[in-house]
């Protein structure tokens, strides 16, 4: 039997590491391992004395060494390091070192740092709970379509304070836990209802809001790849800043909703009700009439709602609901005969139609038109005029407010005359309605 020396001296040299010098490097090196593997990033800094190795080496060592040279040495061996430090008899060993080097099969590797099966589990559980539960959603979307079904009826006046409301309760959803889906449909529904608010907003003559609420709905949508609502934000926008008399950021607004997907049903929207009366308004015809005819062709190809589409639906635009954007168009471009004609397509859906609001816009588009034909009608016009203000029992909204006005001032040419005087009144009677009171900057119509 030859001397006993620790198994480790016995596998150093078998390495190439029978000196401290090259003992001293390859432990730097698997200290280094050690910290990138366990995240321990202490055992990078693990430094073994020449004093230390020529006790390792050393026949009777009591005692083995404390925890962080330990994990070392058992990365450099793969071998506890109870086993490293075992005695062994070097001839008994029987044969070549590699049947037991670090890469052998039989070598025992280092202790691993795992988590606990239990708690594994538990954290994965919680991580696929949900505070939000399918009839929870399915909650939210119905009272999404309900504000969206009442709102021409009722209008923003009487529907923001439920939008907030539910708004709030989404945003207190979104600050628990749920799986990706769930949180998925709960930014989408959230981005619905402050798209809605937007929308409001716009109508109520509150532009600072509008923005705010339509860049919410925007970032939320974008966030979970939701082009469809995307767009529709976009057109939100647009619709914004169009009223605040911004065209050209109206436009920019658009285009910039139609780049998501130019032949996407939304676009439609964008185009009529974004683009195109953007457009009109900065006297841009030609673009103007580009942007219409791509609407009209892109209802076409596409399958779109019949009927008079609600104006805030998430829906896309019907044809009645793009042709009325059509008409305003013209008038801004101050084309009355196309403006009479694409009004006479649409005028039954209109009449038959439960929204106030187009009535009455389409009716002061026509009133309008009739002034700036080349034989004015201003008697009729006036009459159309004041039926469009008393259309059903419709909330004032701002782009009533701006066209009422609008007939107006065109109609001032011919103020001496009794008809115009009528129509005067009868502005003047709507403007002062409390619900309008906010809307009307400005003073009322002088008809002096």
């Amino acid at each position: 039997m030859g001397e006993l020396v620790p198994r480790l001296k016995v596998l150093a040299q078998e390495m190439g590491w029978g000196t401290f010098e090259q003992f001293n490097l390859q432990f730097a090196h698997f200290a280094r391992v050690a910290a990138e593997q366990t995240g321990e990033r202490r055992l990078a800094s693990v430094l073994v004395s020449r004093r230390s190795y020529t006790r390792w080496m050393t026949v009777g060592l009591k005692g083995t060494p404390t925890t962080r040279p330990g994990i070392v040495l058992s990365y450099m061996f793969r071998m506890s390091v109870e086993r490293l430090f075992e005695l062994v008899d070097p001839e008994a060993l029987g044969g070549p070192f590699h049947a037991i080097a670090p890469s052998a099969a039989a070598a025992s590797p280092p202790v691993l740092d795992l988590d606990d099966p239990l708690a594994v589990l538990d954290r994965a559980r919680r991580l696929t709970t949900s505070n939000v539960d399918a009839s929870l959603l399915g909650m939210a979307r119905t009272a999404i379509l309900s504000i969206v079904e009442r709102y021409e009826a009722l209008g923003p006046q009487q529907l923001a304070g439920e939008a907030k409301l539910l708004r709030t309760m989404l945003h207190t959803l979104l600050d628990g836990q749920q799986p990706p889906a769930r949180r998925a449909e709960l930014f989408r529904l959230t981005s619905q209802v402050s798209g809605l608010l937007g929308y409001m907003a716009v109508n109520a003559a509150r532009p600072d809001a509008a923005s705010a609420y339509s860049e919410e709905a925007l970032l939320l949508a974008e966030a979970i790849g939701d082009v469809e609502l995307q767009m529709w934000a976009r057109g939100t926008q647009s619709l914004g800043l169009y009223y605040q008399g911004q065209y050209r950021e109206a436009d920019e607004a658009a285009a910039a909703g139609v780049a998501l997907a130019p032949h996407h049903p939304q676009a439609i929207r964008l185009l009529a009700n974004g683009r195109a009366r953007a457009m009109a308004r900065m006297d841009r015809r030609a673009e103007t009439e580009r942007a219409i005819g791509q609407a009209l062709a892109l209802t076409e190809a596409q399958p779109v709602p019949g009927g008079l589409t609600a104006c805030i639906s998430f829906e896309p635009y019907s044809r009645a609901r793009t042709v009325a954007n059509v008409v305003t168009a013209y008038l801004s471009l101050g084309d009355a005969p196309q403006v009479l004609r694409f009004a006479e397509e649409i005028d039954p859906l209109i009449e038959e139609s439960d929204s106030g609001w187009s009535r009455a816009l389409v009716g002061l588009d026509v009133a309008t038109a009739l002034l700036r034909q080349q034989n004015p009608e201003v008697e009729h016009a006036m009459h159309l005029g004041r039926t469009a203000l008393r259309s059903g029992t419709a909330p004032p909204i701002t782009s009533v407010l701006q066209r009422g006005v609008e007939l107006y001032r065109e109609a001032n040419r011919w103020r001496t005359e009794p008809a115009v005087g009528d129509y005067a009144e009868e502005l003047r009677a709507w403007r002062a309605r409390p619900a309008a009171l906010p809307l009307a900057a400005g003073r009322p119509p002088d008809e002096s």
